[in-house]
């Protein structure tokens, strides 16, 4: 895709070429920004289109529903789309994606580009950014500037296409990550950033073995209070000033650790992305500060959910995605009711299973539990889900 960003009026204008590798798809629903004016549609694999509202958005995507000729006809289908707007024309809750003179942030939270309404395909892309400007460009993937921007190569199939461009950012270099401060007063618990880079992914590298190493990441710190997330090698942080040791490092190893996740983020699976991703970190705050500080977390934990009316973790049965106590508490709880049960040097082994794995459903990691030790442990641990 080609893109066109004006900072000072926060107008996007973007033309994709969208090619569907999958033979047996007959349709695809796109999701974009409602914003936007309406998206044109053409291409050897369209045979037609229509435009719906998801309620699920609260009206604030347009569905494009397109029906696909056969690939036998045409071979590989192309859609063409092209649209252009203000992509925020009022202040987003929490700035996760933003368009303005300091900082453009975007990724498929504010569907800023035409998104599979499946939630569960991975995509590869490439992307020309024309903007004015002395920018630094971060993405998941290759950067390189151009005489009018930067081109961003994103390889490795992910769910989402994200980036960010910022003015005057702080840099910090080293082998294995680079931070940039995008905070209009940089420079805040830097240096503590750095030492839970470093020990988070010393651990994390020892504990996934030939699963690892990380890829060096790009680490982004912004003012907000809320919505940190990670997209692989791209990592953008909430505001890290007020953050102790423990809160820092939980943060960042849990960002890293994300490395590893592959399940769909949409659905009851989701589980397996943030309830893993959380254990990991709590594992290596345990490495790093000692079994005390570890344990005080899991008492915590288990005292947040105390009284909580809230679903399974996970059964055949879930169609949705599981509310924030549960991915964040009870599925971190059950894994350490799992390590209890198997013994630490167990439960390790069978993390680094997980790291290789990258499962993308409970089936297949209660099928890795079941490789390792047994029918009798995926049972009980199937059991313990379904609680």
């Amino acid at each position: 895709g080609t893109v066109q960003i004006i900072p000072e009026t926060g107008l996007i204008g973007a033309s994709w070429t969208i090619i569907i590798k999958d033979p047996s798809r007959d349709r695809i629903d796109l999701a974009l920004n409602a914003s936007f004016d309406t998206a044109s549609l053409s291409g050897t694999g369209v045979q037609s289109h229509r435009l719906t509202s998801d309620p699920k958005f609260d009206d604030g995507v347009t569905v494009y529903g397109v029906d696909l000729l056969p690939a036998v006809e045409v071979g590989d289908r192309i859609v063409r789309m092209s649209y252009s707007g203000v992509l925020f024309p009022t202040d987003t809750p929490y700035g996760i994606n933003t368009v303005d003179d300091r900082k453009i942030e975007l990724t498929v939270d504010s569907f800023w580009f035409p998104f599979d309404a499946r939630f569960d395909s991975d995509l590869t892309a490439t992307v020309n950014v024309r903007i004015d400007g002395e920018w630094s460009a971060v993405g998941v993937g290759a950067v390189k500037q151009t005489a009018h921007g930067h081109y961003f190569q994103q390889t490795a199939p992910a769910l989402d296409i994200a980036l960010s461009l910022l003015k005057d950012s702080l840099t910090v270099m080293s082998d294995d990550y680079v931070i940039y401060d995008a905070r209009p007063e940089p420079g805040a618990k830097v240096t503590e950033l750095e030492a839970a880079l470093d020990s988070c992914a010393a651990y994390l590298n020892q504990l996934s073995g030939t699963a690892g190493p990380l890829p060096p990441a790009s680490v982004i710190i912004t003012d907000r209070p809320e919505g940190g997330y990670s997209r692989g090698t791209l990592i953008a942080l909430t505001d890290i000033e007020n953050d102790d040791e423990e809160a820092m490092r939980q943060f960042i190893c849990h960002e890293l650790a994300h490395y590893w996740s592959k399940a769909n983020a949409g659905g009851p699976e989701n589980w397996i992305n943030e309830g893993v991703a959380d254990y990991l970190a709590n594992m290596a705050i345990r490495e790093t500060m000692g079994s005390d500080v570890f344990a005080a977390r899991m008492a915590r934990y288990a005292e947040q959910l105390d009284g909580e009316d809230l679903p399974s973790i996970w059964t055949p049965d879930l169609t949705d995605r599981a509310p924030y106590l549960t991915l964040y508490r009870a599925g971190p709880l059950a894994l350490y009711d799992l390590e209890q049960r198997l013994g630490l040097p167990a439960f390790e082994a069978f993390m680094q299973t997980v790291m290789h794995a990258k499962p993308a459903s409970t089936p297949h990691l209660l099928a890795l539990l079941a490789d390792t030790h047994g029918a009798d442990v995926r049972d009980w641990f199937a059991a313990r889900l379904a609680e």
